[in-house]
């Protein structure tokens, strides 16, 4: 996404100095964020899973969606503004194209993970083939097929 399509009309901005923390991992939180300028970094388990800068990124949406705690900590990496959006659910309500925007930016992620861990398990299998062990990564890909519910490849 290069630009912010979701409606921002009347929602809050809020602004983050580097350093600060906009979501913190394990808290439960209610707040979506959109962004409209700035970088951020993701870490899960204090390890990064990206660096994000495109204006009209998501953020805490999925712990919003699974009423659960924040799945990631996402950290102000410049001076970076956000669109706050306290009401996801009655947000949905009243801009139902957004549902439909925010279902394609979750799909786009699954796809794209999938990608990369059918990578990681094209790599696993040459090593194989070539005598080399893999234990606890190939036990972690099963784990994965499984989660799928069959053998993704």
């Amino acid at each position: 996404m290069n630009e912010i399509t979701l409606d921002v009309q009347g929602l809050e901005e809020k602004t983050f100095q580097s350093g600060e923390n906009v979501l913190v991992e394990g808290k439960q939180d209610k707040l979506v964020y959109i962004m409209k300028e700035g970088s951020v970094a993701v870490n899960v388990d204090g390890n990064e899973l990206c660096k994000a800068n495109t204006p009209g990124t998501i953020f805490g949406e999925i712990s919003v969606l699974l009423n659960s705690a924040n799945t990631a900590t996402v950290t102000a990496e410049t001076e970076t503004s956000f669109y706050v959006i306290d009401d996801f659910m009655g947000y949905f309500e009243n801009n139902p194209k957004a549902c439909i925007e925010v279902a394609q930016t979750l799909a786009a992620r699954v796809m794209n993970m999938n990608n990369h861990f059918l990578e990681i398990k094209h790599e696993i299998m040459e090593q194989e083939k070539a005598g080399k062990k893999s234990g606890k990564l190939m036990e972690l890909v099963k784990k994965m097929d499984s989660f799928w519910g069959q053998d993704i490849l």
